[in-house]
């Protein structure tokens, strides 16, 4: 038996750190007038062991590197086979046997096979990568076939075996040899006979007494799902083929059958619902790219259980490098799974992770955009269909437009909404398309319910006039039309809040209706009272309200809020746990013509309590409008007083018809009584007022 040491291939590593001259040599320069060349010397047992429990991150990696390894050595042959115009052989697999008792794993090919010669440069070589001068030799026709680049998947074999036996076999060669080694830094081969009828290599690992799990079946099956279950290879386990499943994404779409697409979704989604949508293309532009992904027709993240994890792997070569790949997509687009194979990916050494962040990240843009693409088409295609999935899917939607800087534009154009003109959902350019010449901005509202948005006081402007209103329930939504600001060069518009772009549509919609007829209006409070009745509602509602002015855009309401901080910004900003100040320094727009506002005028000159009772009541009306109540106790108490006002009130001294309206004829009708007893409220001691008699002086 021959033995010898296991070398380090310093040009390869050395390459990987880029400190080498052009002879592959590591240049050393003094300060004296001499100069030394010396070449780096390298403890191999240390580097053993470096290479076996350093680079990978876990043990169960090893039976990957040598899957790898032996699908490489099928392929080769394979080509082969095909370049002397033979016929590719029948019996290219892969087996595993497993005995627990003896504590050993054997992986066997029926591939290529090696010469003494290659089983001395290739194993005893440590960073030799036979797969890569197989490839030098033959050209790049091969590249997306041939998985091993580096030259040290083998060794991982010691990160669990105390030795490691390799049986070979090369069809260029009448000889069998076997080499063994102990991962000491020394190796043993000899010639072997009656262990190869014809080709191949057979690998057998006496495990550590630790690593004994990696002997038994279900373990082994484990990781061959995670790692290696597509493989082009059958990979026989004990007699019992194991990677049925086939992936399918690197083949042509017109050799894929509905059937196998299913099968495939359920595999990797453990689902037996039916995908909604699914994405199957290749390209060599930018990157070279396989990929197969499903959009699905539900998700948990609508049932407030958990966020939906990643469900996507990155491959190379059919080979896993990283499951539910968090790099590989947009956060928004977290509900999408599948496969994207890349064969351009700079991995690392382990092949664990990958170098090129820059790389990478091109990656998750160009495969992000194809997404977006294609569930466009298909909105355009079904619009229906779509709708059924836009539905439970819209805030993924919102999200991406809310947070997604790169897909902002793109993601818009999935968004849809419904309008005070129509229930069904429409998308911004539709809106768009039935906006009235001449108008620059996108109307939008948000309340509760479609109902209460529909006979909300901020949508009187828009009541009889042509232009849209998009009509939102979402809260989040107005995040969304703050982060797109313009589409299409028109300007989100919330008719809550944004005071002077919503004036001149009333101006607009006052100056139409004057045309078609003659204003009548019966009742408004006189000129020359409007200002000290302004004072003195801002001192009534002080400090909530800070400024009260006449509205132009209320044609039957009493009053709204306006603020710069929509209610749905408010909402947004408590959810965050921001403060916003809610009931402080609001402005109150008044309707002047409006019967409520009129009295309330006429009765703070006769009856301060009740003025400033219904004042507040006016107040709380507002503010429930605009979704600023949150503690409605006071409300209820205020509520209590004016009820108690009412119920003790005589009949025939009617002095309220109606909580909060207030009319002229019972007024006139206090003036004309011609008893001599008046009446007057006054507080008592609990604090409730009470209607007395008094008598006239």
């Amino acid at each position: 038996m021959k033995k010898g040491l296991i070398r380090l291939s310093s040009s390869y590593l050395l390459r990987q750190s880029k400190l080498f001259n052009t002879k592959n040599q590591i240049v050393f320069r003094f300060c004296s007038a001499k100069q030394e060349k010396h070449e780096f010397k390298a403890e191999t047992k240390k580097l053993l062991d470096i290479v076996a429990k350093s680079i990978y991150t876990d043990k169960d990696v090893f039976l990957r590197e040598l899957l790898s390894n032996a699908s490489d050595a099928l392929e080769k042959q394979r080509f082969l086979a095909t370049q002397k115009g033979e016929q590719v052989p029948s019996d290219l697999e892969i087996k595993i046997e497993l005995d627990e008792q003896k504590r050993t794993i054997t992986i066997e090919d029926s591939g290529i096979g090696m010469t003494k010669q290659e089983m001395i440069d290739n194993l005893g070589t440590i960073a030799r990568s036979g797969s890569k001068q197989f490839l030098e030799q033959v050209g790049t026709q091969m590249n997306d076939k041939i998985i091993g680049q580096f030259g040290v998947g083998f060794y991982s074999s010691f990160i669990v075996g105390d030795t490691v036996e390799v049986v070979s076999k090369s069809e260029r060669s009448d000889k069998t040899y076997v080499w063994i080694s102990d991962g000491t830094g020394t190796f043993e081969i000899s010639e072997a006979k009656d262990y190869f009828q014809g080709r191949g290599t057979k690998i057998t690992i006496h495990l550590k007494p630790d690593q004994a799990i990696f002997s038994k079946k279900t373990e082994v099956l484990k990781t061959i799902q995670r790692y290696s279950n597509f493989i082009n290879y059958p990979i026989i386990v004990n007699g019992e083929r194991q990677n049925i499943v086939s992936a399918i994404w690197v083949r042509s779409k017109n050799e894929i059958t509905p059937e196998d697409y299913n099968k495939f979704y359920e595999y990797i989604s453990n689902s037996k619902l039916a995908y909604k949508y699914k994405l199957h293309y290749s390209t060599d532009a930018p990157l070279s790219i396989k990929a197969l992904l499903y959009i699905p027709q539900t998700h948990m993240e609508k049932y407030g259980m958990q966020m939906e994890e990643f469900d996507i792997s990155l491959y190379c070569k059919k080979i896993l490098i990283k499951k539910n790949c968090r790099e590989l997509l947009p956060h928004f687009l977290r509900f999408v799974k599948g496969v994207v194979d890349c064969e351009d990916l700079p991995l690392n050494i382990s092949r664990e992770g990958y170098q090129d962040t820059a790389l990478i990240a091109k990656l998750k843009s160009v495969v992000a955009k194809r997404i977006i693409k294609e569930i466009e088409s298909e909105a355009i295609r079904d619009p229906a269909n779509y709708l059924s999935w836009y539905q439970d899917f819209q805030n993924f939607i919102k999200e991406g437009v809310a947070m997604d800087d790169e897909h902002r534009n793109s993601m818009t154009k999935l968004l849809r909404f419904q309008t005070n003109k129509s229930e069904d959902f429409i998308s911004l350019d539709d809106y768009i398309s039935k906006l009235p010449q001449g108008i620059n901005n996108i109307y939008y509202y948000l309340a509760p319910t479609r109902q209460q948005a529909l006979t909300s006081p901020y949508m009187e402007p828009f009541t009889n006039s042509e232009i849209p209103v998009i009509l939102t329930m979402n809260h989040m939504d107005e995040v969304v039309f703050k982060q797109i600001n313009e589409y299409s060069s028109k300007k989100f518009v919330n008719i809550e809040s944004d005071q002077a772009e919503v004036d001149k549509v009333a101006q607009k919609s006052t100056e139409e209706s004057e045309k078609k007829e003659e204003s009548n209006v019966e009742t408004t409070i006189p000129n020359d009272e409007i200002t000290p009745f302004c004072l003195w509602l801002k001192n009534e509602l002080n400090p909530i309200i800070s400024q009260v002015q006449i509205s132009k855009r209320l044609k039957t309401s009493p009053a709204i809020i306006v603020s710069a901080i929509s209610s749905g910004m408010r909402q947004v900003m408590h959810a965050m746990g921001q403060s916003t100040d809610d009931l402080k320094n609001l402005t109150l727009e008044i309707n002047v013509n409006n019967p409520i506002i009129v009295n309330l005028n006429k009765v703070r000159k006769s009856n301060r309590i009740i003025a400033s009772l219904a004042s507040k009541q006016i107040l709380d009306g507002c503010l429930l409008s605009s979704g600023l109540l949150r503690d409605p106790k006071e409300v209820v108490e205020r509520q209590h007083k004016i009820l108690n006002v009412l119920l003790t009130s005589e009949i025939n001294t009617p002095i309220i018809e109606e909580v909060g309206a207030y009319r002229e004829e019972a007024v006139k009708q206090n003036d004309q009584k011609k008893d001599d007893l008046d009446t007057e409220i006054i507080i008592d001691s609990d604090g409730n007022p009470q209607v007395v008699k008094k008598n006239k002086k």
